[in-house]
């Protein structure tokens, strides 16, 4: 093992969850406007849909789907936050758009440290 790639992956699917369902939280949280609440929540459930992909994955079993896609849906969604955030902070939601930011970044740093292996 790395020192780079410390969490396992049945941890990294339970800190992206917290992540999603945090997603989904923020821009209540931060009385955003219906476009950024739109996003956000949107943004969150997608987060929490692939970390229960993880779910169940073990030294015999993968989980619900391969973990090289589930590394590729990560990299997908924190560069989709990055996105989102772009659009949202151009339509003048730029408190909201620094709030996802934050979580694609955080979702980002999580995939860096993640042992993307089933065991």
């Amino acid at each position: 093992m790395s020192a780079s790639r410390l969490i396992s992956y049945p941890a990294h699917g339970a800190v992206e969850f917290v992540l999603g369902v945090a997603l989904m939280a923020l821009p209540f949280l931060l009385g955003a406007q219906p476009a950024g609440i739109v996003v956000g929540v949107g943004l969150g459930a997608t987060v929490c849909a692939i970390a229960l992909t993880s779910i169940g994955a073990d030294g015999r079993t993968p989980g619900a789907v391969a973990v090289s896609a589930h590394q590729a849906y990560d990299q997908g969604i924190a560069l989709g936050g990055v996105g989102a955030a772009l659009v949202l902070a151009l339509a003048g939601q730029a408190t909201t758009a620094v709030g996802i930011l934050a979580v694609a970044a955080a979702l980002f740093m999580l995939s860096l440290v993640t042992r993307y292996s089933a065991r």
